[in-house]
């Protein structure tokens, strides 16, 4: 039986290898996530911070009282936050294409943090998918759905933003690695080209 499975994890293995080889492109490297991610951080941050504005301004807290003056406040801060929530989706989509071969990695699970990793991105990609899109979706104001969009869009946000905040803290390694330019450094599970060997003039 276990000569069975073994076979069957080298075969999967390969197949999966191949995917992941005719997906290789040289924009799919670290660097290029690492760089679309910090744009899309910023453009979310942007976001959850002018959409809470936007929500306390309609249901503030006790005691809570917001500026109000210049009149074009509120208007400019929700003009942001629409057009860099519209911006998220291509920004978003650019960095899935980015990424997606390592959906293709084998074993697919490696560890308990790994498929908590896995999970989490799991999350984070729904969410991330979801708010922008039915943010979207509101500028018509059509409404295709029963539930508050107010409520549910305000909510995810607080979703994503913590699905975010573990994303950012498992690959904060990956993260500091690929900063800064010129960081084409492999990574740690690819093979590095072995130096070559120097020969013995006195040989």
């Amino acid at each position: 039986m276990s000569s069975v499975t073994d076979r069957l994890a080298v075969v999967a293995e390969r197949r999966f290898a191949g995917v992941r080889d005719e997906l290789g492109h040289p924009a799919k490297h670290p660097r290029t996530a690492v760089v679309l991610g910090r744009l899309l951080g910023a453009a979310f941050l942007i976001c959850f911070a002018t959409g809470l504005y936007s929500h306390l301004l309609q249901d503030p807290l006790p005691g809570m009282v917001f500026p109000t003056r210049p009149v074009w406040l509120y208007q400019a801060s929700q003009g942001v936050h629409v057009t860099v929530g519209v911006a998220l989706l291509p920004l978003l989509f650019a960095k899935l294409w980015t990424v997606y071969p390592k959906l293709f990695e084998w074993p697919p699970v490696r560890s308990i943090p790994h498929a908590i990793e896995r999970a989490s991105i799991a999350v984070l990609v729904a969410v991330a998918v979801m708010e922008p899109l039915i943010g979207l979706i509101n500028t018509y104001q059509w409404y295709p759905w029963e539930f508050s969009f107010r409520r549910t869009h305000f909510a995810l946000a607080w979703v994503l933003v913590g699905a975010l905040a573990v994303h950012v803290a498992v690959k904060l390694p990956d993260i500091v690695r690929y900063w800064r330019r010129g960081s084409d450094a492999p990574e740690p599970d690819e093979p590095s080209s072995p130096a070559p060997r120097e020969e013995d003039p006195h040989a």
